[in-house]
C-alpha cells in the first residue's frame, strides 16, 4: 500500500486521494491539539468543590468561654476548700457546719397559743386532782378486803374521789360478787405482792 494511506482522517471502506493527503493530516492534527487544550481548560458544570469552611464552625469561642468559666469556678472552690482546711489545721477545733435553717410556718403562733392553752388547762386539772381528798381510807379498805378473802385484784380506792366514780365502783362490786357466786371469774386471780 501507499504510505500516504497510513493515516486516514476518517475510517472509510474505500479511500480516495483527498483523504490520504498530508495536508489533511496536518489539519486533523491541529484540530486534535485544539480539542485537547479545550478539554484541559474546561470547567465542570457540576460543583464538585468542597463546601466553604467557616472558622466559627471549627473554633467555637462560646464553648471555650463556658469551659474557661467552669474551670475558674472549680479553681475558686478548690481555693476556698484549701483555705478552710488550712484554717482548721491552724486554729482550735470549731464546729463550722451549723444548720442555720429555721423552720418557718404560717400558723406557728396559733399552734403556740393552742399549746400554751392546753398546758394551762392540764396544770389546772392536775392541781384539782392533787387537791382532792379520797373518800375512802386505804388501810380500812385493805383490811376489809383481806377479811373477805382477798381474792382478785385489790381495787385502788384512794383514786376514787368523784361521786360518779363512786357509784360506778359500787355497781362493779355488786356485779363482780354476783358473777363470783355463779362461778364465773371476770378477772384472773392475781397474788398480792408482799
Amino acid at each position: 500500500m501507499n504510505c500516504s494511506l497510513d493515516y486516514l482522517a476518517y475510517p472509510v471502506i474505500v479511500s480516495n486521494h483527498r483523504q490520504s493527503t498530508t495536508f489533511r493530516k496536518t489539519l486533523d492534527f491541529g484540530h486534535y491539539i485544539f480539542h485537547k487544550n479545550r478539554i484541559q481548560i474546561v470547567k465542570p458544570t457540576v460543583d464538585t468543590k468542597p463546601p466553604m469552611v467557616h472558622t466559627h464552625h471549627i473554633l467555637k469561642l462560646n464553648k471555650l468561654q463556658g469551659e474557661q468559666r467552669r474551670i475558674d469556678k472549680i479553681e475558686y472552690e478548690n481555693k476556698q476548700l484549701c483555705q478552710k482546711i488550712a484554717n482548721a489545721h491552724r486554729g482550735p477545733a470549731n464546729v463550722d457546719c451549723w444548720n442555720e435553717y429555721f423552720s418557718k410556718s404560717l400558723n406557728r403562733e396559733t399552734r403556740n397559743r393552742e399549746l400554751v392553752r392546753i398546758t394551762v388547762e392540764n396544770q389546772g386539772i392536775l392541781k384539782r386532782l392533787g387537791d382532792r381528798k379520797p373518800y375512802y381510807d386505804r388501810m380500812s379498805s385493805e383490811t376489809d378486803w383481806q377479811a373477805r378473802g382477798g381474792s382478785g385484784i385489790f381495787p385502788c380506792i384512794e383514786f376514787i374521789c368523784v361521786p360518779e366514780f363512786k357509784t360506778l365502783y359500787e355497781k362493779y362490786i355488786k356485779i363482780s360478787s354476783l358473777l363470783r357466786r355463779l362461778g364465773y371469774s371476770p378477772q384472773k386471780q392475781y397474788k398480792r405482792r408482799p
